[in-house]
């Protein structure tokens, strides 16, 4: 049975939650506005390639909306940290908070927040072909693939959604670090860099973990497990803060 100490945290967190999606409202309109304009650049191609025997030429475009789907992911870390901020923290003062609650309600909203911007990214790209599809030469487009299978979308999204997970983790985590001591504005950049260069097959490794993994199942539980601990550490190293009562 949950004790009422228990039953207070949890609806505590949830009426913080349910406070923080409306006052940082503002984050989701900026993701938004940063998908349109990153879906206009997306019009344009990504690459182009030409070919030519004297009489033959043959002209290839690409379009993707991967550019969209990365200014996704720098959103969720750009979000993440600003959480940590004291800006950010200022909007709690009306509220009955403490550290636990606080980062409960933190790490909800980054929850909700990953989930729409994995599933408003991957649309994005299915509004990328739509228009593609009605303002081309479709004589020019190739087929094959173009029109993407529901189960694809699906793939796309939950992938998106459990980076993004991944990527706010970090963003959190970084945010409580700088938090502690402002050294780490320098520190982290110089550790990712320096152990990069000196240890190269390592951080290779560590990186074709996350994306080179084929199975969904398996690839969600590296990244739920290694959220936990990033999000678990934050909620550690934010006993340094101070409790806003």
């Amino acid at each position: 049975m949950m004790s009422l100490k228990e039953v207070d945290l949890l609806s505590i967190s949830i009426k913080q939650y349910v406070y923080k999606l409306k006052a940082y409202s503002t984050l989701f309109y900026g993701l938004l506005l940063a998908q349109i304009i990153t879906l206009f650049f997306s019009l344009n191609g990504i690459s182009h390639m030409s070919s030519s025997n004297g009489e033959l030429s043959v002209s290839v475009n690409s379009y993707s909306a991967s550019l969209v789907i990365v200014f996704s992911f720098f959103w969720i870390l750009f979000a993440a940290i600003q959480l940590t901020t004291k800006q950010y923290k200022k909007i709690e003062n009306p509220l009955v908070t403490n550290r636990i609650s606080g980062n409960l309600s933190n790490i909800g909203f980054l929850m909700t927040a990953c989930v729409f911007g994995g599933i408003t990214s991957s649309l994005v790209g299915v509004l990328l072909r739509i228009i593609m599809y009605f303002t081309f030469d479709r004589s020019q487009i190739i087929s094959d693939e173009f029109i993407l299978a529901f189960s694809d979308l699906l793939l796309g999204i939950s992938v998106a959604i459990l980076y993004m997970v991944l990527i706010s983790g970090m963003g959190y985590l970084t945010g409580m670090l700088t938090k502690v001591s402002m050294a780490f504005v320098i520190i982290i950049p110089a550790v990712i860099i320096g152990i990069s260069k000196a240890y190269a097959d390592i951080f290779q490794s560590l990186i074709k973990f996350f994306t080179l993994e084929s199975s969904l199942p398996l690839f969600a539980l590296k990244v739920i497990i290694t959220s936990i601990l990033m999000f678990g550490v934050s909620i550690l190293l934010s006993n340094r803060g101070e409790v806003s009562q």
